[in-house]
């Protein structure tokens, strides 16, 4: 119950809402239960003229860890908040002041059972990286081998867990009174509490680093080593990189043409990953890129991973095909499976409005000269004005092919990533549109309809039961009578060509059996040829809604 985690959490609720108020949110907290018992909030005139989502970003860094992994972790989800709140965040420092080492000395020697002592040779007290959750210290293991262990904050896990709890209680408050925030605040906590348990188990990070080394890496790619005998929930310990931080790159001196091969090893590798492959590292930004021998790239800190499933990966390829051929029917259906929504539960008409819009911003030049990531942020934006959802994966795939893009275009300005996506987007849309895919839901679709005709005689009955006994009820949705006629307009346009089909083949079949002679005459050829006809509309009626939907 959202008052029990208040009062439970009174002092930490006082702290981070006095903490907005600062920075100017006083207002959105005025009619709730929030400011009847919480008294007066004042803002610092520093703030007054600066923009909301930079006053947003400083209030999240001023309340500590938990809150800003929460501003990272929105930074990912444009889908979820305003997209200029998720780019201000998206420089949200993630630096914190460094744990005293011994307070992490006891930490690590709490996590093996001969201790601190009997693991390592030695461990550097001075972190060479600190961040929200945790902090990184180089080590020697006992066998002499170097490595760099990321150790979890002492009492990191209350802490957030607290934090949780009071966000989950603000976030109800807020919704049960309507604040107009531009985003669903429960939807944000859920999200981010979902994020949040992942990255307080360090072994969640190991088994993504793992998997993405044997699914994608290679000569050109590679992901740090792992080293699971000192590796814990608590403890991750994995070879230390030598090489150049991407973020350093102009401070190396690359040519151009070096660019371009770190460009070019960098985009097949997120294309991999998230076109062909579906599972892949969420976070490209260049911190966690290092450069290194002849180009060649590693990828760090894969404790935020996405996944999507291959029907996701075709619709999405099907989406930006469609937008290429111009057709506005497959990139509408694209459109509303990937945000899994029937053209019932939308309107339609204003969707293929937008979409319409959508393709030709987006075709007005060749293919080969669309910005792949402006494509790909509109299409979220879209989803947002219509109040549609997305699977999380997906949108981290999305925000981790407009990541690589905006790397790429610093560093080789000419840089396109449709160029590389091409290939596999034309792969997933070949699996989608080919005859065998077409087969296999054609198939798909035969046992729904054989399902359904076995059903059917039951639901009669009971369909006449109920007219016979006056039980029978009817919703009727005004605003759905628009869907409701196209929709029959389709039916009608179907039986009609059902009509049409049938009439050649009982016509062909009585011009067939008028011959009583075993030779084939006139109206034998003249019956084959209307058979012929009519398989042959009838094959492209089948195609055409398997394309379609219509």
């Amino acid at each position: 119950m959202p008052s029990a985690k208040i009062i439970r959490n009174l002092p930490r609720m006082k702290e981070i809402l006095s903490v907005g108020a600062k920075f100017g949110f006083a207002e959105v907290l005025r009619g709730t239960k929030l400011s009847d018992f919480l008294g007066k909030f004042t803002s610092i005139k520093e703030v007054e003229n600066t923009p909301a989502p930079v006053r947003f970003r400083l209030a999240l860094e001023e309340l500590g860890p938990t809150f800003m992994k929460l501003g990272q972790v929105l930074s990912m989800r444009p889908d979820l908040i305003p997209p200029e709140w998720s780019a201000e965040l998206a420089n949200l420092q993630d630096g914190c002041p460094a744990v005293p080492w011994e307070e992490i000395s006891k930490a690590i020697d709490a996590e093996y059972e001969g201790g601190l002592e009997a693991t390592f040779s030695s461990v550097e007290e001075t972190p060479i990286g600190d961040g929200s959750m945790a902090q990184v210290h180089r080590a020697v293991a006992k066998d002499g081998q170097k490595l760099v262990i990321k150790v979890l904050r002492p009492n990191i896990e209350k802490i957030v867990h607290a934090d949780v709890q009071v966000l989950e209680a603000i976030a109800t408050l807020l919704k049960g009174h309507g604040v107009n925030l531009g985003c669903n605040p429960m939807d944000v906590v859920e999200t981010f509490s979902d994020a949040i348990e992942n990255e307080l188990d360090l072994r969640h990070e190991a088994d993504n680093t793992r998997m993405l080394s044997t699914l994608t890496a290679d000569d050109k790619i590679s992901f740090p080593k792992v080293f699971s005998e000192f590796s814990t929930k608590r403890i991750l310990a994995i070879e230390e990189i030598h090489g150049v931080e991407l973020t350093k790159w102009k401070e190396a001196g690359y040519t151009q043409e070096q660019r371009d091969t770190i460009v070019e090893n960098g985009a097949r590798a997120v294309v991999k990953q998230t076109l062909e492959m579906g599972f892949f590292h969420a976070d490209p930004h260049p911190g966690n890129i290092f450069v290194l021998e002849e180009g060649k790239l590693c990828f760090i800190d894969c404790g935020m991973t996405g996944r999507v499933e291959e029907t996701t990966r075709k619709d999405l390829a099907m989406l930006l095909y469609g937008v290429s051929t111009k057709n506005l029917d497959q990139v509408t259906q694209a459109f509303l499976k990937l945000g899994d929504v029937s053209p019932d539960e939308v309107d339609e008409k204003a969707v293929q409005k937008d979409l319409l819009d959508f393709i030709e911003r987006f075709t007005s030049g060749p293919m080969g000269d669309v910005d792949m990531g402006s494509m790909l942020m509109a299409f979220m934006d879209g989803l947002r004005k219509h109040h549609i959802s997305c699977p999380g994966d997906l949108i981290l795939m999305i925000k981790a092919l407009i990541t690589i893009e905006g790397v790429g275009k610093k560093l080789s300005p000419a840089f396109n990533l449709i160029e590389y996506a091409k290939p596999a987007i034309e792969e997933l849309v070949k699996t989608q549109m080919g005859f065998k895919a077409i087969a296999e839901r054609s198939k798909a679709s035969a046992l729904l309809w054989a399902q359904l005709a076995e059903r059917l005689p039951e639901d009669a009955s009971r369909l006449l039961d109920r007219i016979r006994k006056n039980r029978l009820r009817m919703n009727i949705d005004v605003d759905a009578l628009d869907h409701m006629t196209e929709a029959m307009d389709r039916s009608s346009r179907n039986i009609s060509w059902a009509l049409i089909i049938s009439a050649l083949i009982v016509g062909s079949s009585i011009m067939v059996l008028a011959n009583r002679t075993e030779q084939m005459d006139f109206r034998s050829w003249l019956g084959l040829m209307g058979y012929i006809f009519a398989g042959t509309l009838g094959v492209w009626r089948i195609i055409h809604h398997l394309r379609t939907g219509k």
